[in-house]
């Protein structure tokens, strides 16, 4: 699709419509795409050079300017600041790949591989592995101006999804390691049932990877193997072949149009980015730490 017709179906010029003119967004959109046509996977570049067909899996999406970048799979709606972080723009346009392609559905025994990917970490082999990328990650040591944004943001947030925390305590008090990039506890952890909440580990994760593959942030794709094994990036990596594969069957008139029932839309929640606060963890590596208490003089009040 070139930038013209992209221009042609999702750009807004009137002031009078009332989604408002997106024109800013739209150069930011595009940017974003021509990036990725640069990425060293080849699904990666197809989705971006193939974007035309997005409307027969979604004809109504839309693109809106904002004053943050977030997908909204409710209205199937992509917002983006002018200044929107190419990383984070990705981050959100993942979403929309998995919500669009991939119905955001649930891998089998998804719980199961964040089980296990936690006890890899945590395996005695491991332990002193991840303890010390942790504290790296954390800003804790002397190479911390040597992090990258793909560490600092998206693999960041994968290990927060695996733990469902915001960071933790390893080995004092003091030595409290956040975590760049995460999501609050509640958002991944439902304490009522006691259950990681799986949709929205799913859906961050592979935002994520997606963001991270798109960028060619390749060495922090194998620092998630080393910390957490091979599984959970495969997984990852087959729902990426899926939403491929799935555009092209678009591509390819395999795929009808269908345009979804405005009523039932409402129905869904809006998946958003914000952070919350950080929770605790019990184990015998990492003490409980949760950061309204983590000021002097809180503690044991």
């Amino acid at each position: 699709m070139t930038e013209e017709e992209i221009r042609k179906r999702y750009q807004r010029e009137d002031e009078s419509d009332s989604r408002g003119t997106n024109i800013e967004a739209m150069d930011r959109f595009i940017e974003m795409l021509k990036l990725h046509e640069k990425s060293e996977d080849s699904r990666i570049r197809s989705i971006a050079k193939d974007f035309d067909f997005f409307y027969k899996l979604a004809p109504n999406f839309v693109i809106f300017q904002s004053q943050e970048c977030l997908f909204m799979p409710t209205f199937k709606a992509y917002q983006i600041a002018k200044d929107t972080n190419m990383l984070v723009a990705t981050h959100e346009f993942g979403h929309a790949v998995l919500s669009i392609m991939n119905h955001t559905e649930i891998p089998e025994n998804y719980g199961e591989i964040i089980k296990r990917a936690k006890e890899y970490a945590l395996l005695p082999q491991n332990k002193e592995n991840f303890k010390t990328y942790i504290e790296y990650l954390a800003g804790k040591t002397d190479q911390k101006d040597e992090r990258t944004e793909g560490e600092k943001g998206p693999l960041s947030d994968i290990i927060s999804s695996v733990f469902q925390l915001q960071g933790l305590r390893i080995g004092s008090y003091e030595n409290v390691c956040w975590f760049p990039s995460s999501h609050s506890r509640d958002y991944y952890y439902d304490e009522a049932k006691e259950l990681p909440k799986l949709k929205h580990i799913f859906d961050e994760d592979f935002a994520n990877y997606y963001a991270l593959k798109a960028n060619n942030y390749t060495q922090e794709i194998e620092t998630i193997r080393n910390l957490f094994g091979d599984e959970l990036v495969q997984t990852l990596d087959e729902e990426l072949q899926k939403a491929y594969k799935k555009l092209m069957s678009a591509k390819e008139n395999k795929v009808q149009e269908k345009q979804e029932n405005p009523i039932e839309q409402i129905k869904s929640v809006i998946i958003s980015s914000r952070q919350g606060e950080i929770e605790t963890i019990n184990s015998l590596e990492f003490e409980e730490v949760e950061k309204k208490q983590d000021e002097k003089g809180e503690k044991d009040e």
